[in-house]
């Protein structure tokens, strides 16, 4: 099981650190109109590194991530473009295909946490991943000095965003990490993510 721990956990990986930008004036009415663009995003595609630290267990690799409005997938890739696994998800369900074989939930969530014992945040992660918070309540978040997420704090989770690259839809999050202080479970929980590449639709 740890190997399928390291895995099925490794949907996420890799931080950096960035230069310090010029602020800008009135950065909360800046976030409130980029929050709006960002949530207005209903498909995309990012290529990333992704990895994660979960107690003891770990593991690296790189990730295609395909979402819709109602349902994604996604890839991991090891060595020479090998697939690890793939994971789909849509309103019937979650079906997730790795080298042990194919694995069938209700939803992503509870699937992953089934056979890792984890609970992993698949849910925020479709929106933290765009710089936003997910639906409900935020324990705190702090702008940047561009008006744009610096941290966040929900659902348990820590994100923090360290760079953004520009696009065509606006500024994107390149790189962010995400931690969990695992009350129980194998302790703490470190998500790091790089984004490599962003498509959206």
């Amino acid at each position: 099981m740890p190997r399928l721990v390291a895995t099925v956990l490794a949907v996420f990986l890799a931080g950096c650190a960035t230069m310090p930008r010029p602020a800008v004036r009135h950065p909360h009415r800046i976030w409130a109109a980029h929050r709006a663009r960002m949530a207005a995003i209903r498909a995309f595609m990012v290529s990333a590194e992704s990895g994660v630290v979960a107690g003891r267990h770990g593991g690296t690799l790189m990730l295609r991530w395909v979402v819709k409005s109602t349902a994604y997938q996604m890839t991991g890739f090891g060595p020479f473009g090998r697939v690890i696994f793939q994971l789909r998800a849509d309103p019937a369900g979650a079906r997730l295909r790795t080298e042990r074989g194919r694995f069938h939930g209700a939803s992503a969530s509870r699937l992953l946490r089934r056979l890792t014992g984890l609970r992993l945040p698949v849910a925020g992660l479709r929106f933290w991943i765009l710089g936003i918070p997910a639906p409900g309540p935020v324990a705190e978040h702090r702008l940047d000095r561009r008006g744009l997420l610096a941290s966040l704090t929900q659902a348990g989770w820590a994100i923090h965003y360290r760079s953004y690259r520009r696009t065509a839809r606006g500024r994107l999050p390149r790189f962010l990490t995400l931690t969990h202080a695992g009350a129980s479970g194998p302790g703490q929980i470190v998500v790091k993510i790089r984004i490599d590449r962003w498509r959206v639709t």
